[in-house]
């Protein structure tokens, strides 16, 4: 390692150690309507990109759980701490695994009974490393499971069966990272939750791969803070970023059926883009529509493409489109 990132790497312990020394310690009991967390970390070699996505009780999630970039990614949780995702993060860099970087932060850290960590790295030769720990004092129905490209962890939940029913759901899960980090919380769901109830969520995910890093390496960013439907709200705000910012990826295109054609159609016929025929078929009209449509708000034009002789569509883009706010679209200029 050269001197110069020798020192960087010292500086950035010393400051973890100093920081932590002067954090106030965890008083009493856990406050159980703040702490329960269950969160999934990933990082995709294909897409070259990472993330985090996490649902809980409290607002303010987006700023405590996830950290990261496209190369690697922390959930930070029970008792979160940025500074443990940084030293994490500046471990990695000096060649530790994500799994040594989470056993490195546990040993310095002196509230490590109180914190929850997991960590994916994703190296430049495109294998990835995946490290976890649970405080001994983390609240109770916790869990963990490390697969070979990712993380789920959870505490104080309804079950400890959580962890693994988010597991099966993104090793079964199809498409992009993000879409993949959605359906791992959605499989969740279906079997518990935060025992608190789920309000607010956050889907973060960053990459060096998508044609959007010429704007930005947040390829997905969904954030919903203190809602009863925090879920299916996540799942909207998430499609709408995707399809408004990031370029699409062939993984996430679906068939485009009869019934996708009608959700299509009528998207871009009331807000003027279309003004054919409301029926199931797709011609040159329709794809100009929604090339208009596009254009007028999208980063990236999605238009309709034939893999193996079946017509397909962006999934993000349907989706959006199908929970759209037509009031905040630009509507066809004619």
């Amino acid at each position: 390692m050269k001197t110069f990132a020798r020192g960087l790497l010292a500086a950035s312990c010393l400051m973890f150690a100093s920081t932590s020394a002067l954090a106030a310690a965890p008083t009493g009991k856990a406050n159980p309507r703040l702490l329960g967390t269950r969160a999934i970390v990933a990082c995709d070699a294909v897409e070259k990109s990472c993330g985090v996505a996490s649902i809980s009780f409290p607002a303010g999630i987006s700023g405590l759980v996830p950290h990261g970039r496209p190369d690697v990614a922390v959930a930070s949780m029970f008792y979160p701490s940025v500074d443990d995702a940084e030293a994490i993060i500046a471990r990695t860099d000096a060649g530790d695994t994500a799994q040594a970087a989470v056993d490195y932060v546990f040993t310095v850290d002196p509230y490590a009974d109180y914190r929850q960590l997991a960590a994916v790295k994703l190296n430049p030769d495109g294998t990835i490393t995946v490290g976890q720990q649970t405080g001994a004092e983390s609240a109770s129905q916790r869990c963990a499971v490390k697969g070979a490209t990712f993380v789920v962890q959870a505490n104080n939940q309804t079950t400890a069966t959580i962890c693994d029913a988010m597991a099966t759901g993104f090793q079964k899960a199809k498409g992009s990272l993000p879409q993949r980090l959605l359906t791992s919380l959605k499989a969740g769901a279906r079997v518990g939750g935060d025992n608190n109830g789920e309000r607010s969520g956050v889907i973060r995910v960053w990459s060096s791969e998508n044609e959007a890093v010429f704007y930005t390496k947040v390829l997905a960013d969904a954030v919903v803070h203190s809602s009863k439907h925090a879920l299916e709200e996540l799942d909207v705000e998430m499609n709408r970023y995707q399809a408004g910012v990031a370029a699409p990826y062939a993984s996430d295109l679906i068939p485009l059926d009869k019934e996708t054609t009608k959700v299509v159609k009528r998207v871009l016929h009331k807000l003027g883009y279309y003004r054919g025929r409301m029926d199931a078929t797709w011609n040159d009209g329709s794809e100009q529509a929604l090339y208009d449509f596009n254009w007028n708000n999208s980063f990236f034009l999605k238009p309709t493409v034939v893999v193996d002789g079946q017509r397909k569509i962006d999934g993000p883009l349907v989706n959006s489109m199908r929970d759209a706010d037509l009031d905040a679209l630009a509507p066809a200029s004619h």
